[in-house]
C-alpha cells in the first residue's frame, strides 16, 4: 500500500475531519515547510491530505525506534543527523542534502519541518537554516511552499486538523547569491514569516492564549468538529486589537472570558449552545434521527466494552511515558497500532477454544464494524450533549452572557468574520 493510502487510512481512524485549504501545490518540485507541533500526526496528516506524494526529511534517531521502520520507508523518509542527537558532521549534513535535491531533481517534493523539533510553544520555535540552505543549493529550480497544521485538540482522539497552504515564497533576488549566509539568513527569515499566520502561533503568548479563547468562544460546532478554518482567521485577526490594549485593558478581557468559560464549565455546555433556541420544528426533526443513534450506540456498548481495555491501554501508557503535548498523540497512536491487533488476536485465540475456529473471525469483524460506525457513536454523544443544552436553555445567565458575547463582537469585529 502506497504513504498516501497507508496516511488515509490512518487518518481516517485517528482524524474525524481532514481539511486543506487554500492554493493547490505549484507545478513541479516543491519544498513544502511546515510548523511541528503534534510528533509522527504531523506527517501523517500532511500525507493523508496532499493528493501529491512527498518525501520526507526526519531525524536518524527515528530508525532506531523498529516500530516506524515500516511507516518511514513507507514515506520515503530522508535521515538527517542533527547536531543535537551527536555525530552530525558537515559530510552527514551535505549527504542528506544531495538526497534531497536528487529527490527534487527527480520532479519529487520533500516536505520538512524547520523548527527542527515537536512542540507545544506559543511561538514558533527559532528556525533551522537547512531549508534555506536546501532552497538556495538547489541545482533545480523549486517552489517554495509555506504551510500550516491546526489541530482542534492535538492528544485527542478523533478531532480534527486542518493544514493550510500558503502561497510560494518568493526568493528569486536571493537565488543568484546562492547559499550564502547573508541570503540563508535572510530567506529563513521570510520563511517563518510565511508559515507563522498560517498557524496558531504568535510571539506574546498571553494575547495568543487570549485570541483563542476569544476565537472558541465564538465557535460553531463541536470541538471536534470546529471549524478550524474560521478559527486561525479569527485568531490572527484578533491578535493586532489586543496588542494594542493596555495591561489594564487586558486584564478586564481575561477576567470576562475567564468568568464565561468557568460557566461553561460548571454547566456542561459548549459556547455555540448558549442561546441557542431550540425551535420545535428543528427539535422535531432532529429527534428520529438521535433516537436511531442512540440505540445504535447502546446496542453496540458490549461490544465497546470490549475493545476498552486496548484503548485505555494506550492513553496509559501515553501518559505514563511522556508529559509532552506533542508526544502524547503519536504515542497513543503506535500503542494502538501494536495493541488493537494483538487484543483482537487473543480475543479470537479465545472465541475459537469456546466455540470452534469457525467463529474466530468475530472478534476482527467486530473490531470493523466499531470503526465504520464512529461517526454514528460520536453524533450520539453529540446528541446527549444537545440534550443537556436543551434542558439548560433557560439558565437565568443565558441573557447575560449573550449580551456580553454581543459587546465583545462589537469591540471586536473580527470575531465575527
Amino acid at each position: 500500500m502506497g504513504a498516501s493510502r497507508t496516511a488515509r487510512v490512518i487518518g481516517w481512524v485517528w482524524f474525524r475531519a481532514l481539511r486543506q485549504e487554500g492554493p493547490p501545490l505549484p507545478p513541479g518540485p516543491c519544498l513544502i515547510l511546515l510548523n511541528h507541533g503534534n510528533g509522527l500526526l504531523d506527517p501523517l496528516a500532511v500525507a493523508a491530505l496532499l493528493e501529491r506524494r512527498v518525501g520526507w526529511l526526519a531525524k536518524a534517531t527515528l530508525w532506531k525506534i523498529a516500530p516506524l521502520r515500516p511507516f518511514l520507508a513507507a514515506f520515503r523518509a530522508i535521515p538527517v543527523t542533527r547536531p543535537k542527537d551527536g555525530g552530525a558532521t558537515p559530510e552527514s549534513i551535505q549527504q542528506s542534502f544531495r538526497k534531497v535535491h536528487e529527490r527534487l531533481a527527480q520532479g519529487g517534493s520533500v516536505a520538512l519541518f524547520p523548527e527542527g523539533v515537536s512542540h507545544t510553544g506559543a511561538d514558533l520555535a527559532p528556525l533551522k537554516t537547512g531549508a534555506a540552505r536546501i532552497a538556495l543549493s538547489s541545482p533545480v529550480p523549486l517552489s517554495i511552499v509555506p504551510a500550516g497544521l491546526v489541530y482542534g485538540d492535538r492528544a485527542t482522539f478523533r478531532h480534527s486538523v486542518l493544514l493550510r497552504l500558503g502561497a510560494p515564497i518568493p526568493y528569486a533576488d536571493l537565488a543568484m547569491a546562492g547559499p550564502e549566509p547573508g541570503a540563508v539568513l535572510e530567506l529563513t527569515a521570510r520563511i517563518r514569516g510565511a508559515i507563522q499566520p498560517l498557524t496558531l502561533h504568535a510571539a506574546d503568548v498571553r494575547r495568543l492564549a487570549l485570541a483563542q479563547d476569544l476565537a472558541w468562544l465564538l465557535a460553531e460546532a463541536p470541538g471536534s468538529r470546529v471549524d478550524l478554518e474560521a478559527l486561525r482567521v479569527r485568531v490572527q485577526g484578533l491578535l493586532p486589537p489586543l496588542a494594542a490594549l493596555s495591561g489594564e485593558g487586558l486584564a478586564a478581557l481575561e477576567s470576562r472570558v475567564g468568568v464565561v468559560q468557568a460557566w461553561l464549565r460548571t454547566k456542561g455546555l459548549r459556547p455555540d449552545q448558549v442561546g441557542h433556541p431550540y425551535p420545535w420544528a428543528d427539535v422535531r426533526r432532529w429527534l428520529p434521527g438521535a433516537a436511531l443513534r442512540l440505540a445504535v450506540a447502546l446496542a453496540l456498548l458490549p461490544a465497546g466494552l470490549l475493545f476498552w481495555p486496548p484503548y485505555r491501554l494506550a492513553g496509559w501508557v501515553a501518559g505514563r511515558f511522556t508529559e509532552e503535548g506533542d508526544q502524547i498523540a503519536t504515542l497513543k497512536l503506535l500503542t494502538g497500532v501494536l495493541v488493537f491487533p494483538l487484543w483482537t488476536a487473543a480475543l479470537s485465540l479465545l472465541v475459537a477454544l469456546r466455540w470452534g475456529w469457525g467463529f474466530a473471525l468475530l472478534p476482527p469483524l467486530l473490531l470493523m464494524a466499531m470503526g465504520l460506525v464512529l461517526p454514528v457513536l460520536e453524533r450520539a454523544g453529540e446528541d446527549l450533549q444537545a440534550i443537556r443544552g436543551f434542558l439548560r436553555r433557560r439558565d437565568p445567565a443565558v441573557p447575560e452572557l449573550l449580551s456580553a458575547r454581543r459587546q465583545l463582537v462589537e469591540a471586536f469585529p473580527e470575531m465575527g468574520d
